[in-house]
């Protein structure tokens, strides 16, 4: 297969492969059961947030480590994987249910969620020492010239930032109202795994819960440019 050539893969297991291009709506049309990638994406995300760590760290000594968590992110955010499997050429072996069949070529999270499988599925097939190398040679180049991306909102690059070692999200709380109904303040908290990082005010709601993702990205050493 052509797929196996690309990646000098000699497989010993193509069962491996086959589950880590099936999507769960698959299973519906072919009367099967948990015959998916899920538990493949699960292992394949550990490794790929394992060595995009490794190449943040070792490429940018001048970064501090809220700096380098908001790196990383950039690399593993939905967009991006899904960028990575359709450069890698993963996307034509996507098997899908009739549900997903037009979206199956452009769907970021489903392509996400291969990218993540086909590495769970080659360290599985290959051993860590081929998978190592296959996962650092897909990202080294990028991540070695790569700057931090301040375009991103406050908002997006704090949870990009905090997901880039944990799946929990962050979550905001309007905490105080002050003023009057025409000219009213509000103060939001952003927290994350039951912890307050941030605080901030604004006139409105989306506007106090953006200030409060600025200062949580402030205390990690990150200040937001205007």
């Amino acid at each position: 297969m052509a797929l196996y050539r690309r990646f000098n893969i000699k497989p010993n297991n193509e069962e491996l492969y086959r589950l880590a291009f099936t999507h769960s709506s698959y299973n519906g049309m072919v009367g099967t059961r948990h015959q998916d990638y899920e538990r493949l994406e699960f292992l394949g995300d550990s490794i790929i947030g394992f060595v995009t760590s490794e190449l943040c760290f070792r490429f940018h000594p001048e970064m501090e480590q809220g700096q380098l968590s908001v790196l990383k992110a950039q690399f593993i955010r939905s967009s991006s994987e899904a960028q990575y499997c359709q450069k890698l050429g993963l996307g034509p072996y996507i098997r899908v249910g009739p549900s997903f069949m037009k979206e199956a070529s452009t769907n970021e999270s489903l392509l996400e969620d291969v990218f993540e499988s086909f590495i769970g599925a080659v360290y599985l097939d290959q051993g860590l020492d081929f998978c190592y190398k296959l996962v650092r040679g897909i990202f080294e180049e990028d991540i070695k010239h790569a700057t931090i991306n301040e375009a991103i909102n406050p908002k997006s690059k704090l949870q990009e930032c905090m997901q880039a070692d944990s799946k929990e999200s962050v979550t905001y709380r309007i905490v105080k109202e002050t003023g009057t109904a025409s000219s009213k303040t509000f103060t939001a908290a952003v927290y994350f795994e039951g912890n307050e990082i941030g605080r901030g005010e604004g006139h409105n709601k989306k506007a106090a819960e953006t200030a409060a993702a600025r200062d949580a990205l402030n205390k990690m050493a990150l200040p937001e440019k205007e």
